[in-house]
């Protein structure tokens, strides 16, 4: 590495309003250090402890090869829970509103120059107390908000108090159920109810099917691509994305897509069982699908309606489906928080 690259990662302020105050944040205790401005951006720093990210280096987590379907999706599951990124939205201080565009984290375990200059700024500017020097290193994590370009940067007066309020936004946490039930391909009867037991609610819970339809994604992706008017673009990214559907979904089947509804609107994930019995393919194609149903649609048992994409099948299919619900997604309300100093 040369120097300039080193620079790069480097904190060099223009100019830093040190902050030095404390906030609760999803029963995370948080350190807000300071807002600094530099040449191209301006940003809000924290710090706070993890102490489940490596908790346990041993954790087969971290085998990169997986026997099957089901375990590759289970320790993702529980690799992400361990990850406690707090995603700030907004901060009012001293009367100003701070709007941030991204934010990004990172834990100091594996010793990289920036995470370690980083620590050592934060360090000599006074904005870590001696209170932390008995945290490991490996639970510290270090998050940077970034403030929107267009805005101004406040102008902070640290011989006033700082009466600071976060405004954190809302987020998401997979929690794994593995329920399985079987269900005839079509449109189901209303009132077609499949009930299981949700650990993390410590009860039952249910949701409503209203159908299993299949699904021509090839037929689909060709649709889309003929809305480019250039005939040489329109080829070149109709090959692109034939290409990287084949390494993924055979060509001669079509998805399985289930319409579901939850009474309280959850978003539920759904696998075919042979599926997650079956060993894991691994592509290095960026293919995805984009899928979702109309905002605010009503099913007929009168919850929001959902769609779940599942597998390939044969394009007459029209028997049974061994089905799984794989987990559901726990939403996490948005809250204000304020400094305790």
């Amino acid at each position: 590495m040369i120097l300039r690259y080193l620079k790069q990662q480097m904190l060099l302020p223009i100019k830093e309003y040190i902050i030095n105050q404390r906030v609760n944040i999803r029963g995370i205790d948080v350190l807000i250090l300071s807002f600094t401005i530099e040449r191209d951006k301006n940003n809000l720093w924290m710090i706070y402890e993890n102490q489940e990210l490596y908790r346990d280096r041993s954790d087969d987590e971290y085998i990169v090869e997986f026997r099957t379907n089901r375990e590759k999706l289970l320790r993702g599951i529980n690799a992400s829970s361990k990850h406690k990124d707090l995603h700030i939205r907004q901060m009012e201080i001293q009367g100003h509103i701070v709007n941030f565009s991204s934010s990004s984290s990172s834990s100091i375990y594996n010793m990289d120059p920036e995470g370690i200059m980083r620590l050592q700024h934060f360090v000599e500017s006074g904005s870590i107390s001696d209170e932390w020097d008995d945290v490991n290193l490996e639970n510290l994590v270090i998050a940077q908000y970034k403030q929107m370009d267009e805005e101004t940067a406040p102008n902070i007066d640290n011989t006033k108090e700082l009466d600071i309020k976060l405004y954190v936004d809302r987020g998401t946490r997979e929690i794994p159920i593995q329920h399985p039930f079987k269900i005839q391909f079509g449109k189901q009867e209303m009132g077609t109810k499949i009930v299981y037991y949700d650990e993390e609610l410590g009860k039952e819970n249910y949701f409503f099917i209203n159908e299993i339809y299949s699904f021509d994604v090839y037929e689909n992706i060709k649709k889309k691509v003929e809305k480019i008017e250039e005939v040489e673009m329109r080829e070149r990214n109709l090959k692109i994305f034939i290409e990287g559907l084949e390494r993924i979904y055979p060509r001669d089947k079509n998805l399985a897509v289930i319409k579901y509804e939850a009474a309280d609107s959850t978003q539920l994930n759904f696998h075919m069982k042979e599926h997650l019995e079956a060993e894991p393919i691994y592509s290095d194609s960026a293919i995805g699908i984009i899928w979702g149903s109309k905002e605010d649609e009503i099913g007929i048992n009168g919850y929001k309606l959902r769609e779940c994409v599942l597998q390939p099948i044969d394009k007459d299919f029209s028997g049974e489906l061994e089905i799984e619900l794989f987990s559901r997604i726990l939403e996490i309300p948005e809250e204000t928080v304020e400094s305790i100093g």
